[in-house]
C-alpha cells in the first residue's frame, strides 16, 4: 500500500492510514468511499455558493453534518473539523460567519479538484448499476426518435399503455 500512500501526498486534508483502517483494509471500499464522498461534495458546492450570495442559510447544518461524517470515514478530520467550527460559526451568530462560509466554500472547491485529481491518479471508475441502468431507460424521451414510433405501435399491440 505504500505506493498509494504517495498518491494521498497530493490531498494533505486526506489521512490515508485512518481512512484505510477505517474501512478495515479494502482498498476498493475506500476508493469507493472516496468517490461518493467527492460526488457529495460536488452536489453540495452550488448549495454553498447560493447561501454565500443570497445570505439565506436554510439547510446549512445539514451539509456540515453530512461533510463532516463523510470527511472522517475517509480520514478528512481537519476538512471535519472546519465543518464542525463552521456550523458552531453560524449556530452562535458570530460576525464573521459570512467570512467564515466564504473560505469554506474556497477550500473545499480546492479540496474537490484535488480530489478528482485523487480519483483520476487512483484509477477509480463508476460503474451504473442495472437498477440505474433501467431507471435511465425510462427516462428517456421516446417521442424524440423515429424508433419511438415503432416501440409505442409495439406496446400498444401488447397493451403495455
Amino acid at each position: 500500500m505504500n505506493e498509494h500512500v504517495d498518491i494521498f501526498a497530493l490531498v494533505p486534508e486526506i489521512d490515508f492510514d485512518s481512512g484505510y483502517h477505517y474501512y478495515l483494509g479494502n482498498f476498493d471500499n475506500y476508493c469507493r468511499a472516496i468517490l461518493s464522498t467527492l460526488k457529495s461534495i460536488k452536489s453540495k458546492l452550488p448549495l454553498l455558493r447560493i447561501m454565500v450570495e443570497t445570505r439565506e442559510y436554510e439547510g446549512l447544518r445539514m451539509i456540515t453534518q453530512t461533510l463532516r461524517r463523510m470527511m472522517v470515514s475517509i480520514g478528512g478530520v481537519s476538512v471535519a473539523e472546519s465543518c464542525y467550527q463552521l456550523e458552531v460559526s453560524f449556530l452562535n451568530q458570530e460576525d464573521t460567519f459570512a467570512n467564515s462560509l466564504t473560505e469554506f466554500l474556497l477550500d473545499l472547491e480546492n479540496l474537490a479538484s484535488r480530489m478528482e485529481e485523487l480519483i483520476k491518479m487512483l484509477g477509480i471508475q463508476h460503474h451504473k448499476s442495472p437498477i440505474e441502468i433501467q431507471d435511465s431507460y425510462f427516462k428517456y424521451d421516446l417521442a424524440k426518435t423515429r424508433e419511438s414510433i415503432r416501440l409505442s405501435a409495439d406496446f400498444i399491440e401488447k397493451k403495455i399503455i
